[in-house]
């Protein structure tokens, strides 16, 4: 390996790579054989539970899940992003000129489509008093209302 200020770069030979390879199922093996659970959550997304209402974290696009309680019958509502997102002029753009991810023009064009994107959703969320919005099939076990339409129209 080579090693400058600013980054690490790994320069590694076909030997050194095979032994790292080899380096990760030897340590989730070594963590089965203690009882103990691996450091890294690799297996499983990050859900959260709550009297059987299951929430993938990663999923919620507006507000705290911490803020959340199933027994208050807070309000949840649901969004398709990728339905939002492709009626936002900016995205369509991209789409439709194929601008290439990672390019100047798409950033801005991502940056423009994002912002409209969180204003329409923070601005359902407000006006229907939700607690949450997460991404459809986010969450189980609980009573939600599908707000896609709504953020669509919010645009």
């Amino acid at each position: 390996m080579e090693f400058d200020r600013y980054s690490i770069k790994l320069n590694w030979s076909i030997e050194e790579r095979g032994n790292a390879v080899m380096l990760i199922p030897s340590l989730l093996l070594a963590f089965a054989a203690s009882g103990e659970a691996p450091p890294l959550e690799l297996a499983r997304p990050p859900v959260w539970t709550q009297d059987s209402v299951e929430i993938d974290k990663s999923k919620v696009r507006y507000g705290n899940f911490a803020d959340f309680d199933a027994t208050k019958g807070h309000k949840v509502a649901t969004v398709r992003s990728t339905d939002v997102y492709q009626q936002i002029p900016s995205y369509q753009t991209i789409v439709k000129e194929g601008i290439e991810r990672g390019t100047a023009r798409w950033n801005q064009l991502m940056k423009e489509a994002t912002a409209h994107y969180k204003r329409a959703l923070k601005s359902v969320a407000t006006a229907g008093s939700y607690v949450l919005v997460v991404e459809e099939g986010a969450i189980s076990g609980y009573s939600t209302t599908d707000a896609t339409t709504a953020i669509i129209d919010a645009l």
